[in-house]
């Protein structure tokens, strides 16, 4: 007699949506070195440390006194070439002179244009302004000091929003996306409640050493209680597979 044995049948239930609490640390929402792009003396800093900024903001002069009476020479130069051009182009007109006479007057005139364009372009690279509206979070050099080219001045950090940044598991990525809202504690900061943020990127390449992925949300911090550094955690989805 033959004899026939069943397998057992393995079934697997895929749980509900659960939340929980992952521990991601905050990211400055845009935070910028300040250097020079030469070498020169540092005139004087304008800002201290802690002291808000605003965009366009002068932060950093440089000694620029050579520029600056170089400009003055070529507004005194261009002012009498422009008076030999405005002379020469009426005598040619007269038939006085010669076509060439004012062409001559004319190309020192340009010249000397280019070369007013040029020291003024210097002076202004000796004036160095903010990139963005935040604060200044920390001070590399004093007023006096000599830089080098891309010497650290002053680093400058936006902290009306902040980054949150998290690396999750990938079997999270499908549950996730651009603009879901989600409440943000602060471990350090226990006494701050009911923020939450949006996500604003989702990495999409999962890192295949870790099998994690980058997910960051954007917090308004307009009150500026929370610093980049701290420790955040937030209640994402996870979906969990049972057999």
């Amino acid at each position: 007699m033959l004899l026939v044995m069943a397998s057992p049948v393995v079934s697997f239930a895929v749980e509900a949506e659960v939340n929980l609490m992952t521990e991601g640390v905050v990211k400055p929402f845009r935070s910028v070195t300040i250097s020079a792009s030469i070498r020169e003396i540092i005139g004087k800093i304008q800002v201290e440390e802690g002291e808000r900024i605003k965009e366009g903001q002068l932060l950093v002069s440089l000694l620029s006194e050579k520029q600056r009476l170089a400009v003055e020479r070529y507004d005194q130069m261009i002012s009498k070439a422009q008076f030999d051009f405005n002379a020469a182009q009426r005598l040619f007109q007269q038939n006085v002179a010669s076509r060439d006479d004012a062409l001559a007057k004319e190309v020192e005139l340009k010249r000397l244009q280019a070369e007013l364009a040029i020291a003024k372009a210097e002076v202004n690279e000796r004036e160095i302004v903010s990139p963005l509206t935040g604060v200044v979070v920390r001070k590399f050099k004093e007023s006096g000091e000599s830089i080098s080219e891309n010497d650290p001045i002053l680093q400058v950090m936006t902290t009306d929003q902040v980054l949150l940044l998290f690396h999750l598991e990938a079997s999270q990525l499908s549950l996730l996306k651009l603009g879901q809202e989600y409440p943000a504690q602060f471990p350090e900061m226990p006494e701050v409640k009911g923020l939450k943020a949006k996500i604003n990127f989702i990495d999409p390449e999962v890192d295949a050493r870790s099998g994690l992925f980058r997910v960051r949300l954007l917090l308004d911090n307009k009150a500026g209680l929370i610093r980049p550094g701290l420790r955040v955690l937030t209640p994402f989805p996870t979906v969990s597979v049972n057999p």
